[in-house]
């Protein structure tokens, strides 16, 4: 469709906007749309919507969790925005290569590096200017595009459902537009009561608290498995003394027992050999034996392989990767929507105690704080979320261990908003809840609340997670794409965008 590049004044213009929409199975039984977000910021519904639609469109009617999903599919149409400038519609591009260059701002504080990074990031941020749709790529924006494509579908309300940054849209447009808000799901829940900067800021210490919970606790518990002892303050000098390159690649991934062994491995040869060359560090797996447990053997063997291709590649997106996130769009709309405080002084100050403090978790929280501090534009107008209280009650559901949006974040916004429900997933680790496993709470609260509007009875209430049935990876009889295979990658793709 052909929008206003900025509403405020029409003089300037339009642009181009997608949308992606997979029609209602059953046209008799009719009775709306639901729009998505799948977050990001820069994630593409081209991306994600095709398998989701997939999902629910051939889920069994008299399945006691995933017959909702088909009733949903056959009832409305499901219907996402491209949001602007990304592929689908007008494309917007920084004309410069991304500050880092996949170098970690934490890892080499010498002060020649720390200028490096400062000038590097001015010269990406005034790249950025360079494309005119800059100041017009962000929430508000996005938000307005989906007002319009509800008027023109004709929905009376908009139904919604947003993942990650995804939450922060949906909380946006029912503040901006309370009385057309419908049934708003908000999965895996950023503190849209916050500001960009803030959440940015929180992911250093959440990411080591993840990492501590998900990685380290469970192998210094077994030390005859893993080997690397069970004192905690050892292990983490260990992993803040890894060679640059080893502490760049590795570090800020560990999410498991055999990848933190599998990394301080590998990091011990990187060290001995003075290079981290692929075939090398190939070879020396192929010959070593990680643990005397056969299984965890083979887990940390697997790990280390994994991990041989970012120690050459370093921190720079893979093409999968870079493919399902837009950064151009990411940092217009992480540097324009909310206002940026930090200078270079406070964000130098940020990347000595990450290096100090939290040598599990990465430096993007300064890289991207240098970018949004240069941002050509100043924040974009935002809806006050008490406006939030004239809108329908909104369902968030959440993974009690989410690296990415983290429990204690999703429970800021919850407090924030007082006409909003929460299910949590209780020792669920991921990102991305709905659909991506066999929870009864989650699974039935939001299909409930999506064809009914029914809420559940309390406020704030969870189950413990159950993983999904490994009969239902099963690949049917003709050999198609089973559900596991497009769940596990509907899955992926929400990780990494």
């Amino acid at each position: 469709m052909s929008a206003l590049l900025d509403a405020d004044a029409p003089g300037l213009g339009s642009l181009t906007v997608g949308l992606v929409r997979f029609k209602a199975g059953d046209p008799a039984q009719r009775q709306g749309t639901i729009f998505f977000n799948f977050g990001g910021p820069g994630g593409n519904p081209l991306d994600f919507l095709p398998g989701t639609g997939y999902l629910w469109s051939t889920r069994s009617l008299d399945h006691p969790l995933d017959g909702d999903k088909r009733r949903l599919a056959d009832r409305y149409d499901l219907v996402a925005v491209i949001p602007r400038g990304l592929r689908g519609g007008t494309r917007f591009a920084c004309r410069s290569e991304q500050a880092s260059d996949g170098h970690d701002p934490t890892v080499d504080l010498a002060d020649w590096n720390w200028d490096g990074f400062v000038k590097d990031a001015k010269a990406y941020a005034a790249g950025c200017a360079l494309d005119p749709l800059h100041p017009h790529v962000g929430t508000l924006q996005h938000v307005r595009d989906m007002e319009q494509a509800r008027l023109a579908l004709h929905e009376p309300v908009l139904n919604f459902v947003g993942i990650s940054y995804g939450t922060w849209v949906g909380a946006f447009y029912a503040a901006a537009h309370p009385t057309k808000a419908g049934r708003i799901v908000l999965d895996s829940v950023m503190n849209y009561a916050g500001t960009f900067e803030g959440q940015v800021a929180r992911e250093p210490y959440e990411r080591q608290a993840f990492f501590t919970q998900a990685a380290l606790l469970p192998a210094l518990a077994a030390p005859a498995k893993y080997g690397i002892g069970t004192n905690a303050d050892e292990v983490l000098a260990r992993l803040r003394d890894m060679p640059h390159r080893a502490r760049e690649a590795w570090a800020s991934a560990i999410d498991t027992p055999a990848q933190l062994v599998a990394a301080l491995t590998m990091a011990d040869w990187v060290r001995i050999d003075g290079e981290g060359k692929r075939d090398r560090l190939l070879a020396r797996i192929e010959g070593h034996a990680f643990s005397t447990d056969t299984v965890v053997d083979g887990a940390i063997r697997a790990a280390a392989i994994d991990f041989t291709a970012s120690m050459e590649g370093g921190r720079v997106p893979d093409p999968v990767t870079a493919r399902l996130v837009d950064f151009s769009v990411y940092d217009a709309v992480v540097c324009g929507d909310t206002p940026w405080r930090s200078d270079a002084k406070s964000l130098r100050a940020m990347a000595n105690h990450i290096a100090a403090r939290y040598p599990a978790a990465s430096g993007d929280a300064v890289t991207i704080g240098l970018t949004c501090v240069n941002w050509p534009t100043g924040p974009r107008w935002r809806p006050p979320m008490t406006e939030l209280a004239k809108a329908p009650p909104m369902l968030l559901i959440q993974a009690e261990f989410d690296p990415a949006t983290p429990l204690r974040g999703a429970f800021r916004a919850f407090s924030a908003s007082t006409n909003t429900y929460m299910v949590v997933a209780r020792d669920m680790k991921g990102h991305g809840v709905f659909g991506m496993s066999a929870t009864p709470c989650v699974e039935r609260a939001v299909g409930r609340f999506l064809l009914d509007g029914e809420l559940p009875e309390q406020r704030l209430s969870g189950c413990d997670f159950v993983p999904a049935s490994p009969s239902r990876y099963a690949r049917d009889a003709k050999g198609t794409r089973g559900e596991g295979a497009v769940r596990d990658e509907l899955a992926r793709r929400l990780r990494e965008s």
